[in-house]
């Protein structure tokens, strides 16, 4: 016989608020919430810096080029999985709710004794989500963006022209599809449309750009 003790209603209003919100936020696309998982609009590769420094920059240009990217591509700028996000912290209160109904219902646990199930049992419930969608989503998303050692060095065109100090947008092309992006002088000087570019650096969604 099922026994709605105090106890028992706060399992419940866990699971039915955290079970609802979780199936919100992953309709509704804040899986990767802006400040949650913060993915940034190109998920940035640090391994291995194979830039191809042709387009028919000379050997002067190539050693500044090199030594802008090391000097330059650090860690700081770069945005990764949060595993306190939105639908993982749901997932958690959902959880916990079910767990503690079942110590309760099932496993005949005393409350005390049902909180020290459903607490761990919880946190591992939703670190079990995080690591599927990790896996499943972000590395797939990942893997169809342009990568730092991709994007580092590649020539772009201006096609909105950055005036001095300000932001203008580039176009580039990466395994063979088209992309734009924000770009920024990396002199702070104004660079007019149609310029041909390198990227030398990528500050969050900026793109730090050189004329060729």
């Amino acid at each position: 016989m099922v026994v709605w003790s105090p106890i028992a209603l706060v399992y419940l209003g866990c699971l039915v608020f955290g079970f609802l919100l979780a199936l919100i936020t992953a309709i509704f696309g804040e899986i990767l919430g802006h400040a949650d998982i913060g993915v940034a609009g190109h998920d940035i590769d640090l391994g291995g810096h194979d830039i191809d420094l042709g387009h028919g920059l000379d050997a002067a240009n190539a050693s500044v080029h090199s030594a802008e990217i090391s000097g330059h591509a650090d860690s700081g700028d770069m945005t990764g999985a949060n595993v306190f996000n939105t639908l993982t912290i749901m997932t958690f209160i959902a959880s916990f709710g079910l767990s503690g109904l079942f110590a309760l219902w099932v496993l005949k646990l005393q409350p005390a004794l049902s909180l020290a199930f459903a607490t761990p049992m919880g946190i591992l419930l939703a670190a079990a989500q995080f690591l599927l969608y990790v896996n499943l989503f972000v590395k797939a998303q990942a893997s169809s963006e342009a990568t730092m050692s991709e994007t580092l060095g590649c020539e772009a065109e201006v096609i909105t022209a950055i005036p001095e100090g300000h932001i203008g947008e580039i176009a580039y092309v990466v395994k063979g599809s088209r992309y734009n992006a924000p770009a920024s002088s990396v002199d702070g000087e104004e660079i007019a449309r149609g310029v041909r570019v390198y990227v030398v650096n990528i500050k969050a969604n900026t793109f730090i750009v050189r004329p060729m």
